[in-house]
């Protein structure tokens, strides 16, 4: 049986990756964007790696990084994904693949064209992911986008043989309505399962078991 892949987002502290423990989540994200609020660096992201559970793969959130800040995020935590919300080229996306190793989602924003033709970065992604746009901020809104915006979307990158994910305020409350509606590959979520801006355990486990519901039903 396929399923939809779930990716917990913005942790912050090494308590947030063992509030995972027993939770059915493919992927815990960590913010490498510099000023966003659940924003962590060096030290402070390799203790909360080091407590993810066993068969959660780890992801960094860049925007717009060099390569000597890549290198360095990724010499410091074993990542398994590098995570582009930016402007990247696929030149970039494809140096992350050959030099990092990682596997690269390459971040979309509803209604927005890429920097370049799909087609250029299909080669050099493994997944993409739809988000919100709010005024200037690119992702980490906790806003939803028009799930209209999806058809396009998913026809266009599935076509390149790519899956895509969603994320933009995603909660439990809501995301089995995308999944009937849209049935993405995957979905992604921080401040959905946060309460006062703090990862709740229930929240997390509540969500990810109204995405596995969903998977045994329809997958």
């Amino acid at each position: 049986m396929s399923r939809t892949f779930v990716k917990l987002c913005g942790l912050q502290t090494p308590e947030d990756a063992e509030k995972l423990n027993g939770v059915d989540a493919d992927a815990a994200g960590m913010i490498f964007v510099p000023g966003r609020r659940r924003t962590v660096k060096g030290k402070q992201a390799a203790a909360i790696a080091a407590q993810l559970p066993r068969g959660i793969e780890k992801v960094g959130v860049f925007m717009d990084p060099a390569e000597e800040d890549l290198r360095e995020a990724t010499n410091r935590i074993p990542l398994d994904w590098v995570q582009l919300h930016g402007t990247e080229s696929p030149r970039l996306c494809r140096w992350v693949k050959e030099e990092l190793g990682t596997a690269v989602i390459k971040v979309v924003h509803a209604g927005q064209a890429p920097l370049a033709p799909a087609e250029a970065y299909a080669d050099h992604v493994d997944a993409v992911l739809v988000d919100s746009v709010l005024g200037k901020q690119k992702g980490g809104t906790g806003q939803v986008f028009s799930w209209d915006l999806l058809r396009t979307e998913q026809a266009h990158w599935r076509a390149l043989g790519l899956p895509v994910w969603v994320a933009g305020g995603l909660t439990a409350d809501n995301v089995e309505g995308l999944l009937t509606e849209h049935a993405p590959d995957g979905v992604d979520t921080s401040s959905g399962v946060e309460s006062e801006g703090v990862k709740d355990r229930s929240k997390m486990r509540r969500f990810v078991e109204r995405v596995r519901k969903y998977d045994r039903q329809h997958r």
